[in-house]
């Protein structure tokens, strides 16, 4: 998957989701002709409705810069929820009894480091950057990278919109709770998806680098 569409998906995930917080903040339901009615109620909705739109466009370029700017260290703790260790290399030699579907037994042998270390996990992590690098061009690797990067960035989107959200509903006074319950459902449901969707994608990463490293395709 090039950045090209990584970028695409990114920004049109992103708009959606301002589109919901959007309705929220105006406490309509979701969906497409409630959307368009409020356009051609602009006016009888003004100044407020302008206000509205402000905002959720300040969260989506809030969100949209943190992907871009946010060190790629910080977005794999933010997708393991711990600081340090927080991503499948660091376990990628002895992943805790996880079987990735090949022998592990050749690349322990042709890095005894790894052994030699007690399976340190900063040990595992540099010899899997090394591997990465190696075969980041296989397409065994270079699809599955692109997977995990797109999944973490839009995980840590829905994350933005998800607290703006939790933020704005008790400022949001008024909203019935039915309506409110639907749009915490919406915000929840995805960003729990996206999080164990990255998490996945990521351990099939840390594997296909090293299946990639043996030569299998």
């Amino acid at each position: 998957m090039n950045k090209t569409i990584q970028r695409i998906l990114l920004v049109s995930f992103t708009i959606l989701n301002t589109l919901l917080l959007y309705l929220f903040l105006l406490q309509l339901p979701y969906g497409v002709d409630t959307f368009v009615s409020s356009l051609t109620h602009w006016s009888d909705m003004s100044p407020r409705i302008g206000t509205v739109a402000a905002i959720a466009f300040a969260i989506a370029a809030i969100a949209l810069l943190l992907v871009e700017r946010l060190p790629t260290k910080w977005k794999s703790s933010l997708a393991y929820f711990r600081r340090h260790y927080a991503h499948p290399g660091h376990r990628a030699f002895f992943g805790g009894g996880k079987n990735p579907g090949f022998d592990r037994k050749p690349l322990l042998q042709a890095y005894p480091e790894i052994h030699d270390s007690a399976y340190n996990p900063q040990v595992q992590m540099q010899v899997w950057k090394r591997l990465y690098q190696q075969n980041a061009t296989a397409d065994l690797v270079a699809g599955t990278a692109g997977s995990w990067r797109l999944l973490r960035n839009l995980y840590l989107v829905s994350v933005v919109f998800l607290l703006s959200f939790i933020v704005a509903w008790p400022l949001n006074l008024g909203v019935p709770a039915a309506l409110a319950m639907a749009y915490l459902f919406i915000y929840g449901a995805q960003a729990l998806f996206l999080l164990f969707s990255a998490r996945k994608t990521g351990e099939r990463l840390a594997n296909n680098v090293m299946a990639a490293a043996l030569g299998i395709e």
